[in-house]
């Protein structure tokens, strides 16, 4: 059976057994922080699980994209060399919020595995909570398990937590077995352990969390109380469970990985079943999936957070298609056969394959330029390596800070008769864990979200009327105080728009009979559906009476401009510099607008100039703004662009600029816009900087506020004409002639520097020691504002294989130099330096044949200078 068909039996089964069918979320999990990436089916259903959101239908079905590859889960080096670890997979998921419980989910799953796809009864063993009888004996007398196929197990395998808080509880989980030729030889069944503990020939293909317990911080501790509804979360992997109906033992010869590996050969010649290639063929089609799918789902290659897992994923890729042969940027070409296996389950992502194909050669590019670095990093620390043993630390920071697999540099290592500080490198990988563990870690959202979420249960979602109204009447229905001189108010409707969407939340009066009693600072959406007004003093406001609500009509006509702008300018963008561009951010005001995208590199003069041009022309067209609320499906037909991670409900707003015959925007957007371009008058960009790697950030004016600022730089010009005496591109021509001289000057004086410098050192180096072992060593001390490496490099000139050792003292400043010459491979001024700086009470290092740094001290100057002395006449 095909992977394509028990996705669609699994989501089929259980839509007949009343589950709603609810896509994926994106990987980047959505307003939650303590998630590294979506690693499980019930990340999107947190708030459901925690009683702060209330679900639609207590019954779900989902097909969720999943990655783990850091935190806790950070086994990558094990991906490609065990039959099912991977950094990408599919988890198949059904959910009762409050609804079933441990009865049904394990009818549903026995049901499903044995008679929907048909797995034989005696390959399947089953394990629950040593403390869940009530499992164990649903599974007996329920499904007639018999007893000795029912393992229990303690809290390390069955028992299932969130984080530190939140929801927890037992679990069950379905075993499959593969067969006695797949028996690990290492395992030894004894009394301390069961035939499951096998993990060779048994697999779980199925968990069943049974959620009856929240953990919860009180007074500093922590503490766990029986859930009011308990609820089900369950996950099967579709890579597991297509590799059982398919008869496979390797993950990766299923169809799931077919075509990837199909395409691996043909890039790079060398085919699967050759043992020498294996191990690498899968890395390159278990991380090209991965890579992929994080990239079109907004991930962007960085030195940070989730960009930097990705970037580790993609590099390591990269490493295994050259064990094979393949030196070319090549790893973008495998970006369709990604898509020939996931691209019908994951459309949203397949609209995306232009920005995974500009980020994926980029990337591949950059690492074969820091590659270089590294074995040039790498090369210097092993001329620093006293003995056989290569240190652990410089070993993490190749792999932690150059991308450089420990694999190449154990290769490395070898060929040099030296071996890796395993256990330091360990250390070193474990404090990293801990710190994506500690920044993992599920934190309370705070009393603030709960209190929301019950007000939004009690009144029901705020009605908002400001599409077409600026003022409206309106029941206070709660007031709620947050803080000295902080009131959130709940109306019953609204003519404010709450900020979300990057556009700011509307500001206003509240009147009775014409006069204003309080004024709306703010307006937020603290939980979906519910509006919240911000205001100081509510104290002459009542509950249960009707108002008016009255915005600030100038400040949400500046932002409707602004967000409009914004579309214009996204597709401008796209128009301007490729398909690869999507929104990855923005925040609309009144007084500005910013847009955060996705491109690799700044923007040329002559491109921002190209925007600008596009977007003026087209507010200056007349050109309708149109919105309609169309089924999701039908958006998507239409062709209306959605932002990444975005979560929509099965109804969306969609903002179109232009006609059908004549579109030049159309995006999924529940923001305020103008009804014509024309309103926009004019539209200015202040700057575009880089804002991640692979984000760029464009700020930006428009109407009255870009006029203004025209006029500014308009006066300011006029100022620099009047000053210079000269007129318009005259301007341009005198700077450059003025920073021409400025050039000019800076070179005269800095060779007076030089002929001061050499006058004052004149003869410095005419006499040499001569250690015992015929090499060279000088020791110069010396005072002033000097240029050390000039003069550094004057003594190397002379003396190609002496070594100089170098103080100079400045206005309170002490710094110390150690310097040999390139050619030199006997000396190593790096480790010198290192061994020997402490004396000073410095700090610094560099080269094998240049360090420096500074020092706090200098009376064992003389000290510092004999030791490394006596380290160079110890030398063979």
């Amino acid at each position: 059976m095909q992977a394509s068909e028990i996705r669609n039996r699994f989501v089929e089964f259980f839509k007949k057994n009343d589950h709603l069918h609810l896509e994926s979320s994106s990987l980047v999990p959505e307003k939650d922080p303590t998630l590294l990436f979506a690693n499980a089916g019930m990340n999107q259903f947190k708030d459901y699980f925690t009683g702060t959101a209330s679900p639609n239908h207590r019954r779900a079905v989902t097909t969720q994209k999943c990655v783990r590859a850091g935190g806790k889960h950070n086994d990558l080096e094990n991906v490609g060399f065990t039959a099912r670890h991977h950094t990408f997979f599919e988890m198949l998921g059904n959910f009762s919020f409050g609804d079933y419980f441990k009865k049904d989910a394990i009818n549903f799953a026995w049901k499903f595995l044995t008679e929907e796809l048909k797995i034989p009864k005696d390959k399947l063993y089953v394990t629950v909570h040593y403390s869940d009888d009530e499992a164990a004996e649903i599974w007996e007398k329920e499904q007639n398990i018999a007893p000795e196929r029912i393992f229990k197990r303690g809290d390390k395998d069955n028992f299932w937590e969130m984080g530190d808080i939140g929801p927890c509880g037992p679990c069950s989980e379905i075993f499959f077995d593969h067969g006695p030729k797949h028996t690990d030889p290492n395992f030894i069944k004894t009394d301390d352990n069961q035939i499951l503990d096998d993990e060779l020939r048994y697999v779980e293909v199925w968990n069943l969390v049974f959620m009856q317990y929240e953990k919860y911080k009180e007074n500093g501790e922590i503490k766990r109380k029986a859930l009011p509804r308990p609820s089900v979360d369950t996950g099967a992997g579709l890579e597991r469970i297509a590799a059982v109906l398919q008869g496979k033992y390797w993950n990766y010869d299923t169809d799931l990985f077919a075509p990837i590996i199909a395409q691996i050969e043909k890039l790079t010649s060398k085919k699967y079943d050759d043992p020498k290639y294996q191990s690498s063929i899968r890395v390159v089609a278990d991380h090209i999936r991965s890579s992929v799918m994080l990239i079109t789902d907004g991930v962007i290659p960085s030195n940070e957070g989730r960009g930097y897992v990705l970037r580790r994923i993609i590099r390591r890729a990269i490493r295994h298609l050259r064990d094979m042969g393949l030196k070319d940027v090549s790893f973008y070409k495998l970006i369709p056969s990604v898509f020939e296996v996931l691209g019908s389950s994951y459309p949203q992502n397949q609209k995306n394959v232009a920005l995974a194909e500009k980020m994926l050669r980029l990337e591949e590019k950059k690492f074969l330029e820091t590659l270089e670095i590294g074995l040039k990093y790498l090369e210097e620390e092993i001329q620093n390596t006293k003995g056989k043993i290569f240190d652990g630390k410089s070993a993490f920071k190749l792999y932690d800070t150059y991308g450089f697999p420990l694999d190449l540099t154990e290769v490395i290592l070898k060929e040099r008769q030296l071996e890796l500080d395993m256990q330091g490198f360990e250390t070193e990988m474990e404090e990293q864990r801990k710190k994506s563990r500690s920044q993992s870690k599920f934190e309370a959202e705070g009393d603030n979200k709960k209190l929301f979420y019950d007000l939004q249960q009690q009144f029901g979602n705020t009605k908002f009327l400001g599409y077409d109204n600026f003022s409206s009447s309106a029941k206070l229905l709660k007031k709620v105080e947050l803080g000295k001189n902080q009131t959130c108010l709940i109306f019953d409707q609204s003519p404010c728009y709450a900020e979300s969407g990057g556009q700011a939340g509307d500001q206003g009066s509240i009147l009775l009979n014409g006069n204003t009693l309080a004024t709306i600072s703010d307006t937020q959406k603290p939980v979906e559906g519910l509006f919240v007004h911000m205001v100081n003093n509510a104290d002459s406001l009542e509950e249960g009476e009707e108002y008016t609500l009255q915005i600030d009509v100038g400040n949400r006509q500046r932002s409707m401009k602004n967000h409009t702008a914004t579309h214009l300018l996204q597709a401008a963008l796209i128009k301007t510099l490729g398909a690869h561009v999507k929104q990855s951010g923005s925040s609309v005001g009144p007084d500005r607008l910013r847009f955060d995208f996705t491109h690799p590199e700044a923007m040329t003069r002559d491109e921002i100039k190209k925007v600008e041009k596009i977007v003026n022309e087209k507010i200056r067209a007349n050109i309708a703004v149109g919105a309609v609320i169309v089924p999701k499906e039908k958006a998507e037909t239409m062709g209306a662009m959605a932002l990444f991670g975005e979560k929509y409900g099965d109804e969306v707003r969609v903002i179109t600029v232009g006609h059908e015959t004549d579109i030049h925007s159309r995006e999924l957007c529940g923001g305020t816009h103008v009804k014509n371009t024309a309103e926009i008058q004019y539209f200015s960009i202040i700057q575009e900087t880089a804002l991640a790697s692979g984000i760029r950030r464009i700020e930006a004016l428009t109407e009255e506020a870009a006029l203004a600022r025209l006029e500014m730089r308009s006066d300011l010009f006029a100022q620099v004409e009047k000053s210079f005496s000269v007129k318009e591109e005259k301007v341009l021509k005198r700077l450059e002639g003025l920073q021409q001289d400025l050039k000019d000057k800076s070179k005269e004086i800095q060779d007076l520097k030089d002929e001061i410098q050499s006058s004052h050192t004149k003869g410095l180096f005419d006499q040499i020691e001569e250690l015992p072992n015929k090499l060279l060593f000088k020791e110069v001390a010396l005072a002033g504002d000097l240029d050390l490496r000039k003069l550094s490099d004057s003594f190397t000139d002379k003396y190609p294989t002496g070594t100089l050792v170098l103080k100079c003292e400045h206005e309170g400043k002490i710094s110390v130099l150690v310097r040999t010459g390139k050619n030199n491979k006997q000396v190593n001024c790096s480790q010198l330096f290192k061994e020997n700086i402490g004396l000073l009470e410095g700090r610094g290092g560099g080269r094998p044949d240049f360090a420096q740094g500074s020092a706090s001290n200098s009376q064992k100057w003389s000290e510092f200078v004999a030791q490394i002395k006596k380290q160079i006449g110890e030398l063979v």
